[in-house]
């Protein structure tokens, strides 16, 4: 369920393989990723991380 519903708050998110290791690391391991209260904030997070310089450079 989890998975689905933070695909639906942001859209499809693409990483590239340098921060491929940062969004697994974000997703299983951190608070708001693992609370299901906390989704809403787990998504704002995974957004944000995919339109960092470090993921967006190729």
């Amino acid at each position: 369920h989890k998975e689905r519903f933070i695909k639906h708050l942001t859209g499809p998110l693409s990483f590239s393989p340098k921060c491929r290791k940062h969004f697994h690391r974000l997703y299983h391991n951190t608070r708001d990723c693992t609370t299901p209260a906390y989704y809403k904030r787990c998504a704002r997070l995974l957004t944000r991380l995919a339109s960092s310089p470090r993921c967006t450079e190729r």
